[in-house]
């Protein structure tokens, strides 16, 4: 174990929260932190497992309950990076109302392909929109093509309805889950690692928020938080994104095509070489054909990625 990895998330995480006016991390005391030493800011505060001091601060426990989940699934979501072991031990609330977390041990990361999945599941749940929770997992990749999404969205309905005609306080987000991932058991979805991270955690995240407030709509306080980052990231405004880091991607293959095609070439020449090795017989036709066929793929591949990044650029100016 070395404390200067975890000083390391707990300082990443204190960037990305730094605006945030709920949700507080302490900031790392470097020149007293090393690979055995752990230094942060002290935390004056109640803990979320200390009833008594919740109760000797009048603390309103609905709201905290909301704070813990939303401020969850806003690092999840907007930063990819969250606090993985969110139990009662690990959280405070200060004299300002925030929720302020400590033990940056285990954190998880989500990519911006899992943070779509994620949002565009939980979206779907909220709003009954079944065949887009079937489409968030086909176009992840997640479920193989081999199945029918029509099929899987039947699937995915047999989850979502039964939740739909509880009460607020009967509808659990780690249950649903866990039974998402039983259905994609089914149409051969693999388990994936950050998935799992994310499940676990909300398992827990709930929990703590289920002891503030026994009734919290699960619903109603994601829904903000979900609705907010699916405009942001998967409107006009990050669909503008999208193209953005399209265009990088194709400019990065294009800088590179020269180099592929110098690799190639020596590539061609050793293989020469091991021809007039002996014991191997290769005829020198062939690899004259095939390096060739290499750099005429190679030609062909750097146009097709002008083109696609001049029809890019021709829709963001349409």
């Amino acid at each position: 174990m070395d404390f200067r990895l975890e000083a390391a998330a707990a300082s990443e995480f204190a960037e990305n929260v730094a605006t945030d006016h709920d949700f507080r991390v302490p900031d790392v005391d470097w020149d007293r932190t090393a690979r055995d030493v752990l230094t942060i800011d002290w935390i004056d505060g109640a803990a979320l497992s200390d009833e008594a001091a919740l109760a000797a601060a009048q603390v309103d426990r609905r709201a905290l309950g909301r704070t813990v989940i939303q401020s969850f699934l806003r690092h999840a979501l907007r930063d990819g990076f969250f606090h993985a072991d969110m139990h009662q031990g690990n959280l405070f609330v200060d004299a300002q109302g925030r929720l302020v977390a400590v033990d940056f041990g285990i954190m998880g990361r989500l990519g911006l392909k899992e943070r779509r999945f994620l949002a565009e599941i939980l979206y779907g749940f909220i709003v009954r929109d079944y065949m887009r929770v079937a489409v968030a997992h086909f176009e992840a990749g997640y479920v193989p093509r081999k199945h029918r999404i029509e099929d899987f969205a039947q699937a995915i309905r047999a989850i979502g309805e039964p939740i739909h005609s509880r009460t607020a306080d009967q509808i659990s987000m780690s249950k649903l889950l866990t039974l998402l991932f039983e259905i994609t058991a089914l149409f051969d979805m693999k388990t994936r690692t950050e998935l799992v991270m994310l499940q676990k955690t909300m398992v827990v995240v709930e929990g703590v928020a289920r002891t503030l407030d026994p009734r919290l709509d699960m619903w109603s306080t994601s829904e903000p938080m979900v609705a907010r980052w699916i405009d942001e990231n998967l409107g006009p405004q990050g669909k503008l994104e999208d193209l953005g880091r399209s265009l990088g991607a194709f400019a990065k293959a294009l800088r590179e095509g020269p180099d592929m095609l110098e690799r190639l070439e020596r590539l061609s020449e050793r293989a020469m070489l091991l021809a007039d090795q002996p014991g191997l017989a290769v005829d020198p036709a062939t690899i004259e054909a095939q390096a060739r066929a290499s750099a005429r793929a190679g030609r062909w591949r750097t146009l097709a990625l002008w083109a696609i990044a001049l029809a890019l650029a021709a829709m963001a100016l349409t």
